[in-house]
């Protein structure tokens, strides 16, 4: 049966007519965190499920023809820090639904008047339980960074996302293989355990409280040089 998303060697149809996993792999990956940074701009106002699949659209609607759509097959990804098995994500018919609710939650929870730990720690737990849903077939860290941008914006503490992006590789210890830093997506991956899993949100929100506090004191230097023109 034909996939809807793969050619028959296993790379991800696209629109550039790539058929090397890894050089797709590459395109993609600089296409769409390019179109990340523009993203404040092209999106504003509604925190919601649609602005979702927007964001997705905007960041790979030159590589795939389905960006922002939903994905329409269940997920499974050998992931290394869980040494090969794979986290549930949502599955497809799950998907709507499960946005809905977490992205209203969002927004009616009160942001103001928080300490940032509160903000940090907040944040992580609803972005987390975004990313579980894994809702499209590509993009899903690049979309809820997106997302997260936005989001914070609107309601009051901005991300500098630049403390994000330096995070985009894992660097493990060429002598030992520790893991020294944790990569964005393992950030995200050991927020969204399951309790009996032991989840670890604390790398998620100590990185979005460094973005916060970065974008937060950028601001004030930007209100400065206004004020003092």
């Amino acid at each position: 049966m034909e996939n809807a998303y793969t050619l028959p060697n296993g790379t991800l149809k696209n629109l550039l007519g790539i058929t090397d996993s890894d050089e797709l792999e590459k395109a993609e990956t600089d296409i769409g965190y390019t179109k990340l940074m523009n993203v404040q701009d092209k999106f504003v106002k509604a925190c919601d499920a649609n602005l979702l699949r927007r964001i997705n659209k905007h960041i790979l609607e030159n590589v795939f023809d389905w960006a922002g759509e939903y994905r329409i097959y269940p997920v499974h990804k050998k992931e290394d820090l869980l040494d090969g098995e794979s986290i549930n994500y949502a599955m497809p018919e799950d998907i709507q639904d499960e946005l809905y609710i977490t992205t209203k939650e969002m927004s009616e929870y009160d942001w103001k008047n928080k300490s940032i730990d509160e903000i940090s720690g907040k944040f992580a737990f609803y972005l987390a339980k975004l990313w579980r849903v894994h809702p499209f077939r590509e993009g899903n860290t690049r979309t809820i960074l997106g997302f997260a941008k936005i989001f914070s914006k609107e309601h009051g503490f901005e991300m500098d996302m630049s403390q994000i992006l330096d995070n985009l590789e894992r660097v493990e210890n060429p002598n030992t293989g520790d893991i020294e830093k944790y990569s964005i997506r393992d950030v995200f991956l050991l927020a969204s355990l399951d309790e009996e899993d032991d989840p670890e949100p604390e790398h998620l929100q100590e990185l979005l409280k460094r973005s916060i506090v970065s974008g937060t004191e950028k601001r004030i230097e930007e209100l400065e040089g206004f004020l003092e023109r």
